[in-house]
């Protein structure tokens, strides 16, 4: 048994919180559109009282996500790779709310990337150490910013961000290949489509991407395909690239719902690789192995 505590993940367009009772099981949720970009005047304090106001102010908060970011509440410096729950622990930051409720801030994590020069993540990591009894050493975190994460003993080495969300989302709403667009309902054979030209051109993503609307002109995929289609060219470029400096014969698990999740779980499945689902708790077990190795819970 441990201590009772509030977990939240705090992101850029979303709020999430979640009452942990003492044998760590979520007994209470709240989920908000009110991410840190949301909070007028930056006013975090108000915020998050609104949101759990009702729960007992005794409780200790652990947060997670961009809410520590330069946007956020308290930015926090980003801890260097390798890192883990431990590593968390002595690295958070206590903070007092006007209400008296104490919040335990944890941090994100800095990899020295031989592609980027630094790579970064904040709530991802969190994730992954919440995921850790999986016994997986490989984890896929989709989003807007999808990461790639590697451990080692428990501890993550190291991990790559594809900006394959952002990409899409552009490419779909402002780009002339987003033209043709005329529904977006998922279509399986339009995104295994995608996905196969990419794995068979991994360095060919902006010269593929034009298939998308050459395709469209002449009528070989139609206007409600597109959007699949082109979400498999994306999802595809970044599988092929990323199995390229990893074990494609690992097993991989993909932490994020079932919908942005499935695209990856079926990507990775096209390409041969063997991938699951992670649990959809993670944040909040790997909040509290963190705050359990503080011992603050």
């Amino acid at each position: 048994m441990s201590r009772p505590f509030i977990a939240v993940d705090w992101g850029t367009t979303s709020f999430r919180a979640y009452r942990i009772d003492a044998s760590g099981k979520a007994v209470e949720d709240i989920a908000a559109s009110e991410g840190i970009l949301s909070v007028k005047d930056g006013d975090f304090d108000s915020a998050l009282e609104r949101h759990i106001g009702a729960w007992d102010k005794s409780l200790p908060i652990l947060a997670a996500g961009m809410i520590t970011s330069r946007q956020g509440w308290i930015e926090l410096p980003y801890l260097d790779c390798p890192a883990g729950a431990a590593d968390m622990a002595r690295a958070l930051h206590r903070h007092e709310m006007k209400s008296g409720r104490v919040v335990h801030f944890s941090t994100g994590l800095h990899f020295l990337s031989p592609s980027l020069g630094h790579d970064v993540m904040r709530s991802e990591e969190t994730q992954v150490f919440g995921a850790l009894a999986t016994g997986a050493r490989h984890f896929i975190t989709p989003g807007t910013h999808s990461k790639w994460i590697d451990v080692e003993e428990g501890r993550i080495t190291r991990f790559s961000t594809y900006v394959t969300g952002e990409l899409f989302a552009v490419m779909k709403a402002h780009s002339l290949l987003g033209r043709l667009i005329t529904g977006d309902a998922p279509d399986e054979g339009a995104f295994r489509h995608g996905v196969e030209k990419s794995l068979a051109d991994p360095a060919g993503l902006s010269h593929v991407l034009f298939s998308a609307r050459s395709l469209g002109l002449y009528n070989e995929l139609p206007g409600d395909k597109i959007a699949s289609y082109m979400s498999g060219l994306i999802v595809g470029a970044e599988v092929a690239h990323a199995l390229m400096t990893r074990d494609p014969k690992a097993g991989y698990v993909v932490l994020a719902s079932r919908g942005i999740g499935g695209a990856y779980v079926s990507a990775l499945a096209i390409a041969g690789v063997e991938a699951r689902f992670g649990d959809s708790l993670a944040i909040v077990h790997g909040l509290h192995a963190i705050g359990a190795a503080a011992g603050i819970v």
